[in-house]
């Protein structure tokens, strides 16, 4: 299956949205979180801790998507491997 990956910035926020490229349909969308209280960004270790969090929930769904392939059949190494039984 492919799929057609659009990043980007709103603002100074990093957008990324994967997409199905047969379907249209969204696979995964993420925004890096906007700063809701301006006082989190006088504390340093806050916003490291913060950004952290936003990266490690990015690959937690990266992983969950990869996963879903998987259990689906969908990846390229199966693939791979389908066709090389197919020409043996």
């Amino acid at each position: 299956m492919a799929y057609s990956i659009t990043s980007g910035l709103k603002g100074t926020n990093p957008t990324l949205q994967i997409c199905d490229a047969s379907s249209g349909s969204v696979r995964l969308a993420w925004e890096y979180p906007r700063e809701e209280n301006p006082t989190d960004r006088t504390d340093p270790d806050l916003l490291a801790l913060k950004q952290e969090e936003a990266v490690h929930n990015l690959f937690r769904r990266l992983f969950l998507l990869t996963t879903e392939q998987y259990l689906k059949g969908e990846t390229a190494s199966e693939k791979r491997s389908a066709n090389s039984q197919c020409t043996s």
